[in-house]
């Protein structure tokens, strides 16, 4: 049964506080410990495939989550701020990071209502092999 997990990023440094553009913007320390916190949950996962918006945030957030399972976070521009992407099942768990704007259509796209996506959340969804939903999970961060 293919499994996909949709991540929103962790939380990233305040605008107010950064001096460069909003794509750069890197994790806060908080927003470490909480993709820290991701990636062991997610470790055991089986995913074979983490892919990551290209926004700074994104990519840090992916990066701590892949290295522990051997992974390497590959950019996929379908998962940038301002796009609507559809999760595949593929071979096997997949792990999407993206953002909190697009990660509700993509839920909506496969039948899934959003009721909640913060910082380093993940939504666990369970497809099977025709990409039917068979459930959906919120996680909520613990760090």
């Amino acid at each position: 049964m293919p499994t996909v997990y949709l991540i929103r990023h962790a939380e990233p440094v305040s605008p107010a506080t950064f001096d460069g553009g909003d794509m750069d913007r890197p994790l806060s320390d908080r927003g470490r410990k909480q993709a820290q916190w991701m990636a062991k949950h997610l470790n055991a996962s089986g995913a074979r495939e983490v892919r990551t918006s290209p926004y700074a945030r994104c990519r840090e957030t992916a990066e701590i989550i892949a290295q522990p399972m051997g992974l390497k976070a590959e950019t996929d521009d379908q998962l940038h701020i301002a796009a609507v992407f559809m999760p595949e099942a593929g071979h096997g768990p997949r792990i999407y990071v993206a953002h909190s704007n697009n990660i509700p259509v993509a839920l909506a796209e496969i039948g899934v209502e959003c009721h909640a996506c913060a910082h380093a959340s993940c939504w666990k969804v369970e497809l099977d092999a025709k990409g039917k939903v068979l459930s959906a999970e919120y996680i909520r961060p613990d760090a």
